[in-house]
């Protein structure tokens, strides 16, 4: 299976305070990958780095074998689209036409989207069961909603890789399983390349293909998730004593070690 996105040996510093220290990977197309650590080990400065809203001091990111350095910005967003953890209001759009935003590196200087750019803003609504949300103010539904719209456009820029930072921030319990499960579906159907950084290891445990662990700035471990997915690495990862329950489905679930001594006091 061919290298969709690959970064060598990628640095990035803060203020010349280092965040990503000698960091490679590897990520292939109809894979779900996600991405875990601590708060502030680098997961989403990473994602950043790799589409180019931020340039690394140091190391190369290569797209289908080419450089990102070589790519103009726009070259880039057709290529890569990016989701982000937090949004904010914006002009009261329709969510169609926040969607069909996603057409932009692909639409000449003052041209409008065309009914083939609504077609396609329109399918990606309804890939995520959220055609219902077409014709509203996208500044006037729920934030795992906008989440949702956000993906959405995403699947409308038509790039081969997406990169997602936290794609079930603001969705309810529910939500963020159909969610995941959307992501990985759509991964296999349209042959994706998706990048998502998590908090919650089970959800990786649950949905990824692949899983990348951060710690401080650097890659700890990664493979496959049924080859990474340990109590051994999950502890070494969290800084705590780690519990698992075998589910039916074949996989684990893991659970910090204080949560049964609380619960038998």
């Amino acid at each position: 299976m061919a290298v969709s996105l690959e970064c060598r040996g990628l640095y990035f510093s803060y203020r010349h305070l280092p965040v990503l220290k000698n960091l490679s990977l590897c990520a292939r197309a109809g894979r779900f990958c996600a991405v875990l650590g601590r708060n502030g080990s680098g997961k989403t400065t990473l994602l950043h780095c790799l589409n180019r809203t931020l340039t690394a001091d140091a190391g190369s990111i290569l797209i289908h074998g080419t450089s990102l350095m070589s790519m103009s910005q726009n070259q880039i967003a057709k290529k890569i689209s990016l989701v982000p953890q937090e949004h904010m209001d914006i002009f009261p759009y329709r969510v169609l036409d926040v969607v069909v935003m996603g057409r932009a590196p692909f639409l000449k200087i003052s041209q409008r989207p065309g009914p083939k750019d609504y077609e396609m803003a329109h399918n990606s609504l309804n890939s995520l069961n959220a055609g219902r949300l077409a014709m509203k103010n996208f500044n006037r539904i729920s934030g795992g909603e906008r989440q949702i719209v956000l993906l959405a456009r995403a699947l409308t820029q038509a790039s081969h890789i997406m990169l997602l930072d936290e794609p079930t921030n603001h969705l309810d319990f529910n939500n963020q399983y159909h969610l995941l499960s959307s992501i990985r579906s759509l991964c296999r159907a349209k042959n994706l390349c998706i990048l998502a950084s998590m908090h919650d290891p089970n959800m990786a445990a649950l949905f990824a293909d692949d899983v990348i662990m951060i710690s401080k700035g650097s890659i700890m471990a990664c493979g496959p998730a049924c080859e990474v997915m340990t109590e051994h690495n999950i502890s070494a990862l969290y800084g705590t004593g780690i519990n698992s329950i075998q589910l039916t489905s074949g996989k684990k679930a893991f659970f910090p070690d204080n949560i049964f001594m609380d619960t038998e006091q």
